[in-house]
């Protein structure tokens, strides 16, 4: 018997991502208008704001989300003294199936938030940060774990596809289902990216969780804060390279994400009592 194989069509392409960016918003935060040649998806995770486009103004809420088209005008502005957490996403695709995603805000279900999550993660995984703040030009990591790219790209074609189904097909329904808080799962994804700067927010968001129950579960699990934690990570990986390498502590620091080689030296005389040097010195 003789098997054809069958060429499959592609019905939402993503070509290239400009950014991935997790951002708060500090109160009465504004931006002016801005356009560029591709497509921006912005998603409210907390708190609330009001978008200024050509295809929509209006308040945008919680779990709520929308895809400015390529050279549409946009702005963003936070409502009072609210200070609220977003996702950006830019993103470049020929198809415009996504077009009606410009002209109102669409709720997200807790399925489709977590896929949005799972974007985020691998964003991290292909671009350098910073991600809290604007950056025109995401340099991409040197050193990505296998298929990251391609990860990246196919995730975000699997989420504009499934939301295009679903908002197309049916009308909006919203699903309240609950998902599990798996401490094993966020001690990876800190193991994986403790050299990063990471939010309790951003933690929140990508773990479907709040602020309290992350801590409380995370203390439970490990017996450790998060922050205990990280300090942690990030000593024993400072000691490693102390004693391991020739490396200079300005490069360590650099390394590991610290501000300054200054803060550095105060962080690891806090925890081990002596400076960087005087431990170098010491394990000779």
């Amino acid at each position: 018997m003789k098997f054809i194989l069958k060429e499959l069509d592609d019905s939402i392409t993503v070509s290239g991502v400009a950014n991935v960016h997790f951002f708060e918003f500090p109160e009465n935060f504004h931006t002016d208008y801005d356009r560029h040649p591709f497509y921006e998806l912005l998603f409210v995770a907390s708190g609330k704001l009001n978008v200024l486009s050509e295809g929509y103004s209006g308040l945008m809420k919680k779990n709520e989300m929308i895809i400015h088209k390529a050279n549409e005008y946009h702005s963003l502005k936070c409502v009072g003294s609210t200070a609220p957490t977003v996702i950006i996403i830019g993103f470049d695709t020929a198809s415009g199936n996504i077009d009606g995603f410009s002209k109102l805000p669409v709720t997200l279900s807790d399925d489709e938030v977590k896929k949005l999550a799972e974007i985020v993660k691998e964003g991290r995984n292909v671009f350098a940060p910073p991600y809290d703040v604007p950056v025109y030009d995401m340099k991409k990591k040197k050193h990505q774990p296998f298929g990251a790219e391609q990860l990246l790209k196919n995730l975000l074609e699997y989420f504009l596809i499934s939301l295009s189904r679903k908002f197309s097909d049916k009308p909006e329904s919203e699903d309240n289902g609950q998902t599990g808080l798996s401490v094993g799962e966020i001690i990876a994804y800190m193991d994986d990216n403790y050299k990063e700067k990471i939010t309790l927010d951003e933690l929140a968001f990508i773990f479907r969780t709040n602020r309290s129950t992350l801590c409380r579960e995370f203390k439970r699990g490990t017996g450790k804060t998060i922050s205990e934690y990280v300090a942690d990570k990030k000593l024993a990986d400072a000691k490693q390279k102390i004693k391991g390498t020739s490396k200079t502590f300005t490069e360590i620091a650099e390394e590991l994400n610290f501000e300054s080689i200054h803060y550095f030296t105060r962080f690891f005389k806090k925890h081990t009592g002596t400076s960087p040097k005087t431990y170098r010195n010491q394990v000779k």
